[in-house]
């Protein structure tokens, strides 16, 4: 009987020690989940940091530009409409400025170096991350012609203990906040976590390189690569608001090319390259660059003018001329009997010319015709004009 009332409470102890160790495993791996939850959120404050490297000014695009217009919308008083749009419009460019004005900077309205380090601080005390959902892509852009491209919106990292920014908060057309907290991990660190123990590395984001331009008359090709299969587009125009677009190539590819046609002749033009991963989760957008349009062909002749014969002897006489533009020329003579001679062509280019003809005939009446020819081998000729020798 003793023996028996001594055996209950080892197994009891035994039940007890068994679930106590159940209970640290599962802490141990919420533990884990929570501390690889951190170092993802960390790792995307740094990325949604790198996103503002670059200057920004009216006509840019993509990610970086709503990672700014998010930053701007947390204070009211600086961007009170809080669009975030991914296009810098006129009312981004007017936010900036109040932003700059209240650092104390240049009110220029673009995003240089001085507003980047501002910037980054702001983005500091309030990280940012993208959501990946097409469905937040409802509402006007900066522009107000509806023309969002659905890539997802900024969501605010809230730190345990931390507020959101009150201006995130406002509701975008009455439904929503401006910039919600996030409820996920972001995609690409998501995935990251994912991944198998295979060796396998998966990367959030999308770097462009090898952009080129080569340009003619009237057209141009860009070329670029991208770091993973993407689509391409180029925006242009003379001036850095762009105002023109090549059609979006969907098809998924590492290198591109884009013909870009209609252009002016011996012009400058501006351009930036877009390529989005597949389902538009990754955008990367590059600086404003230039190419200038080459001259129109020249296919015009030259005009001669100021034709006269002078120094005329016996047997000599030197004939002068003018051109409109650089160009040899030689002097084409004779009788009424054809062929006519041809005095030495006069090689080097110029805008006067003369030629001496000798060897002529006395008391005989010559025929005699100019020819020029420029530097891209056009060539023009005169009127046939004459004059005599003397006995």
């Amino acid at each position: 009987m003793a023996g028996g009332v001594s055996a209950l409470p080892a197994k009891t102890h035994a039940i007890d020690t068994q679930a106590a160790l159940n209970m640290i495993q599962e802490l141990t791996k919420q533990i884990q989940q929570l501390q690889a939850q951190l170092t993802a959120l960390k790792t995307q404050r740094q990325e949604t940091t790198t996103a503002l490297i670059t200057t920004l000014r009216e006509g840019s695009r993509g990610d970086a530009v709503k990672t700014l217009q998010a930053i701007l919308a947390a204070d009211t008083t600086i961007y009170p409409e809080g669009l975030i749009t991914g296009i810098y419009g006129k009312l981004t460019s007017k936010a900036v400025a109040r932003f700059q004005k209240k650092q104390g900077l240049p009110q220029v309205g673009n995003v240089g170096p001085k507003t980047l380090e501002k910037l980054k601080k702001e983005l500091e005390e309030h990280p940012l991350a993208f959501e990946s959902s097409s469905s937040t892509s409802s509402g006007d852009d900066d522009d107000e012609d509806n023309d969002n491209d659905g890539k997802g919106r900024p969501c605010a990292i809230v730190p345990p203990g931390h507020l959101i920014a009150p201006g995130w908060l406002r509701k975008h057309n009455g439904e929503r906040p401006i910039v919600p907290e996030c409820q996920t991990l972001p995609p690409g660190i998501e995935r990251h976590l994912d991944d198998d123990d295979d060796g396998g590395t998966t990367t959030s984001t999308l770097q462009l390189s090898n952009i080129s331009a080569l340009a003619g008359s009237n057209s141009a090709v860009i070329q670029w690569n991208t770091s993973k299969p993407a689509t391409g587009q180029v925006f242009y125009g003379t001036t850095i608001s762009y105002g023109s677009s090549t059609a979006l190539d969907s098809s998924l590819l590492s290198s591109h090319f884009q013909n870009i046609s209609g252009l002016l002749p011996q012009a400058l033009y501006h351009f930036m390259i877009e390529s989005k991963t597949s389902g538009g989760i990754i955008t990367a957008t590059s600086t404003d660059r230039t190419f200038t349009t080459s001259p129109l062909a020249d296919t015009t002749p030259p005009v001669i003018s100021s034709i006269s014969a002078g120094n005329i002897t016996s047997s000599t006489a030197t004939v002068s001329w003018a051109t409109n533009e650089l160009t040899s020329g030689r002097v084409l003579y004779g009788t009424s009997t054809m062929p006519w001679s041809a005095s030495s062509t006069q090689t080097s280019l110029s805008a006067l010319h003369s030629a001496n003809l000798t060897g002529l005939t006395a008391s005989t009446t010559y025929q005699f015709t100019i020819e020029a020819k420029d530097a891209v081998g056009n060539v023009g000729t005169s009127a046939q004009q004459s004059f005599s020798t003397i006995q």
